[in-house]
């Protein structure tokens, strides 16, 4: 894979940053014989830390703050600055490969439905091209670790990390580690910030932020709840009453979009989307007591045929599935990556990072 301008890969500045079109209408390119939630739609990047060791979002860090909780972090500070740049930069070089070359770097970089994702980014470069090669000599990572899970004697151990490209949104990047063993560490989850978006401040990195590792903690809500809303927030069809969360543009343009898909196909096939939590969520307290949260949805976007119909699928299904007339049924699988604000009180989450990556395609 290879690079627009920074490490990311291109398949990012094509997804939906703020959801300005549904992955699912761009499926299916030609067919043969709600309100807003309340999220405001913002035009400047999401805000966060640019400069290493500090959060430009929030306060920034001090570890010479007095009356700091008690507490030590999981891995020091200048062990993670290491982890974050060795990961962020091997991602860089998957990026910057392609085939079967990546393959090694990938697993360095990379774990579990992130792998995957990684994988599937390359396999579309074929349709969608290949991003401009990063120079990592002349243009290095540059890292700025935000939070470091606490010690707390379990796993996975966390380190929350965010990077600010020179154009686009800011970057959050999650990286989890299954034991204290640092060339364990991988990248978990990432996405990019929506418009206007804060992802707040944590205690300092010396002692570590807490994580919610099972169930609520001192939230209103698990975050594991907060995320199987949000996926209710996207079906198409919507739920009649579906729980209200913050998600600054995204949902509704997602609604927008899966419902013009709907209507493109109508006549010659039913189309329906279906979201689900299929990952760990990772979650970080913040200095307040209100927490941020990060999680994948699985998106299952189907296709049922009508009788005496056909699909001719554009080259992005045809990437994963050699199938040029579709008479039965078709499914696509994509990756939500979503991070959400969890109160303490009952005020509603807030989503403040998104993309989306389609994984796979089949049909008949």
């Amino acid at each position: 894979m290879a690079t627009a301008g920074g490490v990311y890969p291109r398949w990012v500045t094509r997804s939906r940053l703020a959801a300005a079109a549904a992955l699912s209408a761009l499926l299916f390119a030609s067919a043969c014989s709600d309100t807003d939630d309340g999220g405001s739609e913002g035009s400047s990047s999401g805000s966060g830390g640019s400069d290493s060791g500090s959060q430009t979002s929030s306060a920034a860090e001090s570890d010479t703050v007095t009356a700091a909780p008690e507490g030590v972090a999981s891995v020091s500070l200048e062990e993670a600055q290491d982890i974050a740049t060795n990961l962020l930069s091997t991602a860089a070089q998957v990026q910057n490969g392609d085939g079967e070359e990546i393959a090694d770097d990938a697993e360095s970089a990379y774990r579990g439905h992130t792998y995957y994702a990684a994988l599937a980014a390359d396999e579309l470069e074929a349709v969608e091209g290949k991003p401009e090669r990063r120079d990592l000599i002349s243009d290095p990572v540059e890292p700025n670790v935000l939070a470091i899970s606490r010690e707390d004697g379990q796993s996975p151990l966390l380190i929350l990390v965010q990077t600010v490209p020179d154009s686009g949104a800011p970057e959050l990047f999650v990286l989890s580690s299954p034991d204290d063993d640092p060339d364990r560490f991988r990248i978990a989850w990432w996405a990019p910030m929506l418009p206007g978006t804060d992802i707040g401040s944590f205690d300092r990195r010396s002692v570590g932020s807490p994580v919610v590792r099972q169930g609520a903690g001192d939230l209103s809500r698990s975050p594991r709840r907060a995320f199987t809303q949000l996926a209710e927030l996207v079906d198409y069809p919507r739920a009649e009453d579906p729980a209200q969360i913050k998600t600054n543009g995204y949902a509704p343009q997602v609604r927008e979009a899966a419902q013009k898909q709907a209507d493109e196909v109508s006549e010659q096939a039913r189309f329906s989307e279906k979201n689900a939590l299929r990952t760990q969520t990772y979650t970080f307290y913040r200095e307040d007591g209100s927490a941020v949260s990060f999680a994948a949805l699985k998106r299952e976007s189907e296709f049922d045929v009508r009788d005496g119909m056909e699909l001719t699928p554009p080259e992005a299904f045809l990437a994963f599935e050699d199938d040029e007339s579709i008479t039965a049924r078709a499914r696509l699988d994509s990756y939500v990556y979503a991070a959400l604000t969890i109160p303490q009180d009952d005020s509603r989450p807030e989503m403040i990072a998104a993309r989306e990556q389609l994984i796979n395609a089949a049909g008949s």
